[in-house]
């Protein structure tokens, strides 16, 4: 079934500037043939084959556009042509010729073959793809590409391979400022994928590929993060955990520990997750498992405990004690200011083993990560929590939960009778 929707297209290559082909103006009528010709005269002789133009004009006569697309992607000859047409938008306008064909596949527009479609698309892209082209055209026509097509699946596919080639060559696109920074704001690449009605197992494909692809981008790693959870929770019903599953279960894990802070409440629940579950049946991926455990709900204590019997973990996982000591603090104190509205300046310090002289310091750090809302008495020595983020949230905290609404409850209800009673009296409210 054709699946389409009217997605928002790429932006174009910071180097065209979109104005009419100059190359291929006026060419409407016979543009096939004549976008034949522009390539073979612009082919390096030794590389075309000697029948490229006879075969394109057969295939022509014969309204074969598969056989015509096959036979220009796979000459060599031909597509050095291609990409040697300048300026970068004369170019792009003859990819789109060429592109445009896919439409005439099995019938012509609304009548083509779906199947027949996809397949010739994705030997377009990889034609178009391939290394020893010049990486901005190579770029800027598989986003013709995905402008030209309308079925969800091709355009999941190609957006995939768009963010892969830019994290090679483009990089500055997937930064901030750059064309594709907003495109691939997680929110934004949900919507498209519900718009084009795609699956898991495609939304797993460009999910690696964008996350894969900020690997490689200077302070993409809260985007990459992002879509590493986004991969690891689309195994939430527990079924088909992988070796992929497990692959992006112990990145994200890694990547929480090591950041345990900045997307705290997208990571609060990574424990549930059957794919961050299964690191604790493997020998490999156990002791990894715990590290998180302490994260999640553990104090410093526990964590020097783990990495005092597992230094390993430091090296094998690319960790640095320092920070994990650092963040494991903050988090400590995160958790103590969960069970205490009031804490003496003493229990933090002991809790976090530093000097009464540093808690002020720390206070203030973990108000700066936004962990807790607090006041400061440095006079009592006491710290007044007013808010703070919950690390875990399970039976025993809805139970506390309960018996403290319960008591609001009892209360409110005692005033409100008192009022009732006192207005019952003469003279009374």
């Amino acid at each position: 079934m054709k699946t389409t929707t009217k997605t928002p297209p790429l932006p174009p290559s910071s180097s065209s500037s979109q104005q009419p082909s100059s190359t291929l103006a006026n060419i409407a009528e016979h543009a096939e043939l004549r976008l034949v010709r522009i390539l073979s005269s612009g082919a390096p002789p030794t590389l075309l084959s000697p029948t490229f133009e006879s075969d394109c004009e057969s295939h022509i006569a014969n309204a074969d556009a598969p056989g015509l697309i096959r036979t220009i992607i796979l000459d060599r000859g031909a597509l050095t042509s291609l990409f040697s047409i300048s300026p970068v938008e004369d170019c792009i306008s003859a990819f789109s010729l060429l592109a445009a064909l896919l439409d005439r596949v099995g019938g012509g527009r609304g009548g083509s073959d779906g199947g027949k479609e996809e397949i010739l698309s994705n030997e377009l892209a990889d034609a178009v793809s391939a290394e020893g082209f010049d990486p901005v055209k190579r770029v800027a026509m598989l986003s013709a590409l995905y402008n030209l097509r309308s079925r969800g699946a091709e355009k999941c596919r190609l957006l995939g391979r768009i963010v892969s080639l830019c994290a090679e060559c483009e990089v500055e696109k997937l930064m901030d400022g750059g064309a594709l920074y907003d495109v691939l704001a997680v929110g934004n690449v949900l919507r498209l994928c519900d718009g084009w009605g795609v699956g898991v197992p495609e939304r797993r494909v460009l999910y690696r590929a964008i996350g894969g692809a900020y690997k490689n981008v200077k302070g993409g790693e809260v985007r990459r993060q992002r879509y590493l959870l986004l991969d690891v929770k689309s195994y939430e019903g527990g079924a088909g955990v992988d070796d992929e599953a497990i692959v992006a279960a112990r990145e994200a894990t890694v990547a929480a520990v090591r950041d345990p802070v900045t997307l705290f409440g997208e990571q609060r629940g990574m424990l549930t997750l059957p794919a961050v579950a299964a690191l604790k049946k493997n020998a490999a991926t156990k002791s990894l498992h715990s590290l998180l455990e302490i994260f999640q709900k553990g104090k410093l204590t526990d964590l020097q405990s783990l990495l005092k019997s597992r230094p390993e973990l430091i090296s094998a996982n690319s960790l640095s004690e320092q920070s994990l000591i650092h963040n494991m603090r903050l988090l400590s104190l995160c958790s103590l200011a969960s069970e205490h509205e009031e804490i003496p300046y003493s229990a933090i310090a002991q809790t976090l083993q530093i000097s009464l002289d540093d808690v002020e310091s720390w206070v203030i750090a973990a108000v700066s990560a936004d962990l807790i809302s607090a006041k400061m008495d440095q006079l009592s020595q006491v710290v007044m929590v007013e808010r703070c983020a919950v690390r875990t949230f399970g039976m025993e905290d809805w139970r506390r939960l309960k018996t403290r609404l319960d008591f609001w409850k009892t209360n409110v209800r005692t005033v409100l009778e008192g009022l009732s009673n006192a207005r019952a009296v003469p003279g009374g409210i």
